[in-house]
């Protein structure tokens, strides 16, 4: 992936090369092709570029129009060209084959004000006009691409990678408290929130304009309309239409340098994109070859999935290499788990990730192809009997309820209440306590989106007092607009901070191994279909991602798609914990940063780990408390 990364300078002080050039430096593995510049007064830009596209449409280099009025620079993958080249102004010059960048940049000065909500992709953007001094930044709705900011009298700093913010002479390293105690709590950190003091991140699907006297201004782009609805005849047509926009997601990201590794399991999400992608190369599209990697678990039967792979992968002729799961323990190669500056977060499985890449690496990918955000899109297990109920489908809904009670040990009566009763009720009266955001028979969702009930039991009482945690979460306020239980808690997956903390975390790991970051599922246009479509249509208790199965029919193996399953290498990570990683998880508890700094109680955390590994199972997930660690020790020792 590409970088960007600037100085504004507002008192009229020139802007220092040195200080760009010390920001370029920091993230040297995003300038695989070469460095852009662009100096003029006020700003200073710099272009760190990596063309992943196969026909050079995605190179990043400054453009700068009518003589330096306007400099832009974009780190994207535009998915609506055609359309784009509709919405350019009269005398601005593009073609078909123009870059990306120069179409982005055509649409939004066509229309400043709707021209950023109508590009479709993946994108990160800085347009300064000289003129009227001011900066705009913007990313997409999805979160693909990341881009932070610093505000400072006389100048404005801007990068992809916050640690490059930091490089800049002057600038302060002073660690956000509050962002510490959001990673605590379920790893929850929203996003704008970062990790340091006076450093703000561009919230996705939002542009922020910041004027000559350092005002900041924030704007919405985009965002799913609660009004819109979708409503078929006939189930089939959902996932017809579902089926239609995937397809189009996978073709829109294809314009990559072949060959593509893409992590591939067993279950819906990669083994569609990787069915997709193989079914429209086999129907004369312009598609990469795949190169397939896959966990291959031996000590932890229970997990593999090998079986269901190599059912998609001997269909479509998808070379396939097996990463053993038993070399890739959490915690055993720490080299993968050494966290960046910018963030301690970083995943579980972190190890078979860099794994992947870096074989892919060495077998000649340009680009790593995942589905991560398949879960949210089409599973989470989101009830919505009373959906069906609203439809008076009886029968389903009877059907659909006996499930849910039985898989959750409840009795018919309860299951009744929970299921049908409550959220109807629920529902009807929503719109009465939407003032509050808090429904007024309450959510069953809610309770896990209360910040501080979801701290570990070992975090202090006074970092807790002190943390500044709100009582709810900021995306519980934003999913308020839809009126359905079921909907608001599909679009509190989708859009969670957890979620976008993995896409900003993988597209950073793939870049530091020279590779774009794919996933067809981030797509707006799947967001906003499961968003204004009946909730039961896509995903139930007795069908699984329901929608998905049924619109993969006729393109991924019919045995496969029966065959699928979530299947969770927990056990890997409980391994690590009492086994592999046991001691080092106890060397990090031994002298921790986080006691040190208030943060934990360094006894009562090895004792619950410690009654964990022994068997009796805590509540609290020690991951988040681990990571911090790790994070703190890196950089403040």
């Amino acid at each position: 992936m590409s970088g960007l990364c600037g100085i504004v300078s507002l008192d009229g002080q020139p802007v220092s090369h040195a200080q760009l050039e010390a920001m370029v430096l920091r993230s040297p593995h995003r300038a695989v092709d070469d460095v852009f510049y662009h100096c003029q007064e006020g700003i200073a830009l710099a272009c760190l570029s990596h063309d992943s596209s196969s026909d050079g449409t995605g190179e990043c280099r400054p453009v700068v129009i009518e003589q330096g009025r306007w400099v832009y620079a974009a780190d994207a993958r535009l998915d609506n060209r055609e359309s784009c080249l509709g919405w350019q102004p009269p005398g601005f010059r593009t073609h078909e084959k123009a870059p990306d960048s120069h179409l982005m940049l055509g649409t939004l000065l066509h229309d400043p004000m709707q021209g950023p909500g109508r590009l479709l992709g993946d994108f990160a953007y800085v347009l300064w006009d000289a003129r009227q001094r001011t900066l705009r930044l913007a990313r997409d709705a999805m979160g693909m691409r990341a881009l932070y900011y610093r505000v400072e009298p006389g100048r404005i700093l801007f990068a992809t990678e916050l640690s490059q913010i930091l490089a800049a002479e002057g600038v302060p390293r002073q660690p956000n408290r509050q962002a510490m105690a959001w990673h605590l709590a379920d790893l929850q950190t929203p996003p704008g929130c970062t990790f340091f003091e006076g450093i703000e991140e561009v919230v996705p699907g939002e542009e922020v304009e910041i004027d000559a006297t350092g005002r900041v201004r924030r704007r919405v782009v985009w965002k799913p309309e609660p009004s819109d609805r979708i409503y078929y005849r006939d189930d089939r047509e959902y996932a017809e239409h579902f089926r239609s926009l995937l397809v189009a997601s996978v073709r829109s990201r294809a314009r990559v340098a072949s060959p593509a590794a893409i992590s591939l399991s067993g279950g819906m999400d990669s083994g569609s994109i990787a069915s997709i992608a193989a079914w429209l190369a086999e129907e004369g599209h312009d598609i990469p070859a795949l190169r397939a990697y896959s966990w291959a678990f031996t000590e932890h039967p229970e997990c593999d999935e090998r079986e269901n792979i190599y059912r998609i992968a001997e269909r479509f002729s998808i070379p396939v290499t097996e990463i053993p799961a038993e070399q890739t323990y959490p915690l055993t190669d720490m080299a993968a788990y050494a966290p960046d500056e910018d963030s301690p977060f970083t995943l579980i499985y972190q190890g078979f990730v860099d794994r992947m890449l870096s074989d892919a690496g060495e077998d000649g990918c340009h680009s790593a192809w995942f589905g991560f955000r398949g879960d949210v899109v089409v599973g989470g297990l989101i009830p919505d009997v009373a959906g069906l109920v609203r439809e008076r489908r009886w029968r389903e809904a009877r059907r659909e309820l006996a499930g849910l009670g039985r898989g959750h040990g409840l009795s018919r009566q309860k299951a009744l209440w929970r299921y049908g009763v409550k959220p109807l009720l629920c529902d009807g009266l929503y719109a009465v306590g939407r003032a509050s955001h808090r429904p007024p028979l309450g959510d069953d969702f809610l309770s896990a989106f209360i910040p501080c009930d979801r701290l570990p039991a070992f975090v202090t009482p006074s970092f807790i007092a002190n943390a500044g945690l709100p009582e709810q979460d900021p995306i519980v306020r934003d999913a308020s607009d839809w009126p359905h239980a079921a909907h608001r808690e599909r679009y509190r997956q989708l859009f969670s901070p957890l979620v976008m903390s993995v896409m900003r975390l993988s597209e950073q790991r793939c870049a530091r191994f020279g590779m774009a970051m794919v996933d067809p599922w981030s797509d707006r246009r799947l967001a906003a279909f499961v968003l204004a479509c009946p909730a039961h249509e896509v995903d139930r208790f007795r069908e699984t991602k329901r929608l998905a199965r049924r619109a993969m029919q006729g393109i991924m193996p019919d045995e496969a798609i029966q065959a699928s399953r979530k299947v969770l290498p927990s056990p890997l990570y409980e391994h690590a914990l009492r086994h592999s990683a046991h001691q080092t998880v106890l060397d990090l508890m031994t002298h921790s940063r986080c006691a040190e700094l208030g943060l934990l109680e360094e006894a009562s955390f090895r004792e619950s780990f410690t009654r964990h590994c022994h068997g009796d199972l805590q509540q609290a997930d020690f991951w988040p408390a681990i990571s911090l660690e790790l994070w703190l020790r890196r950089w403040w020792p």
